[in-house]
């Protein structure tokens, strides 16, 4: 097993892409990591304890290819879930489906701003400002409609 840990560490370390996961290879590496654990036969423990914490950083540096590899594939759009584990499917389902937009989260107001305003993170997770005295401004409606209310910022117009 440990060959086999070894070889998909090498594919997925030399290969730009993605490399497809090898049939039951997580359920394959979590018995032989329990089977290192309890082997006692014959087998120093010294010996056994560095097969098994050469595995774990092999393993580790796996997930760590994956993950950049899956950043990386989802970005572009070609992630396919055949390329995936099990678990590697929850935690990157965000990357694949396209943010919905509502229609609340789209909307824009043009203020003029009344106090300076130090810059700040929109609801659309976009930086804006830092704002002068007399700036004229578009802003999401939310941040606006707060800088409204606080009196820092006066409404020009509303878009959508």
């Amino acid at each position: 097993m440990y060959k086999r840990i070894l070889e998909f560490w090498l594919n997925e370390k030399e290969s730009r892409e993605l490399q497809r996961p090898p049939p039951g290879f997580k359920d394959d590496v979590k018995r032989y990591m329990e089977d290192l654990a309890r082997m006692e036969n014959g087998v120093p423990s010294k010996l056994r304890l560095a097969e098994a914490e050469r595995a774990k950083r092999i393993i580790n540096e796996i997930a760590v290819l994956r993950k950049e590899k899956i950043c990386r594939t989802a970005v572009a759009g070609t992630l396919s879930d055949d390329m995936l584990f099990d678990d590697e499917m929850g935690l990157f389902r965000p990357l694949k489906e396209p943010e919905k937009v509502t229609d609340d989260s789209a909307k824009k107001i043009l203020v003029r701003v009344l106090r300076d305003v130090p810059s700040f993170v929109g609801t659309d997770l976009k930086t804006y400002g830092p704002y002068k005295t007399e700036d004229i401004v578009l802003l999401p409606a939310q941040n606006a409609e707060a800088l409204i209310k606080r009196g820092v910022a006066t409404e020009i117009q509303r878009r959508i």
